[in-house]
């Protein structure tokens, strides 16, 4: 995350395929190269070209491709701007309640290389509205019925919807955990992300 001089702020979350030291040490080139291009000035769409173009330069399996979300919130804090690079949707906390949101869908980087195809989704928000990332970790884990998955996921948050941000995040990976525990628990790497303005007008 990172707020520029006139109060905008950038947030990326993304997730590199494989569980290996060299894909972490990828995920980190990529994080310092996103935070470098923001400083920079460079747009949402830049951002993900030049990702791109590093993943590609510095993996060492060519099957190896990273899902990114890029989310830009403008000052007056009423919408925030969502480019997809083949990651998962997003819940979108709305008085009380909780929707799933599907920016326009574009391949994950590193899939096709020079082919991405992305565009950006805006959403209006309210002063009360915030907007939880996540990588595929948390809905991915097997449970009775099945894969929890995204209807899962969001029947779980819905039943959560009235707790506050850190207690909501907290519930929702719990449940997740505990939904999958018998079957092994959740197998692949979790990240979430609470956002939503504050009375001092930062994310």
């Amino acid at each position: 995350m990172v707020q520029t001089e006139d109060s905008t702020v950038h947030v990326v979350m993304g997730d590199v395929s494989g569980h290996g030291a060299a894909e972490a040490a990828l995920a980190v080139h990529l994080r310092l190269a996103w935070r470098t291009a923001v400083l920079c000035g460079q747009s949402q769409l830049e951002q993900l070209h030049l990702l791109e173009r590093i993943l590609v330069d510095e993996r060492l399996d060519e099957d190896t491709y990273a899902t990114v979300v890029s989310l830009v919130f403008p000052p007056d804090g009423r919408s925030v701007r969502v480019i997809s690079a083949g990651h998962p949707g997003l819940l979108h906390r709305h008085w009380g309640k909780v929707s799933w949101v599907e920016p326009q869908p574009g391949i994950a980087l590193g899939l096709f290389p020079g082919r991405g195809d992305w565009s950006e989704t805006e959403m209006a928000l309210t002063d009360r509205d915030s907007v939880v990332l996540f990588t595929d970790g948390l809905y991915e884990g097997r449970t009775a019925r099945g894969r929890l998955g995204e209807e899962g996921l969001l029947r779980l948050a819905a039943r959560l919807a009235h707790l506050e941000p850190q207690a909501f995040v907290d519930a929702l990976v719990r449940g997740a955990s505990l939904l999958a525990a018998p079957f092994g628990g959740l197998l692949d790497d979790v990240a979430v992300l609470h956002l939503g303005w504050n009375r001092s007008g930062r994310v």
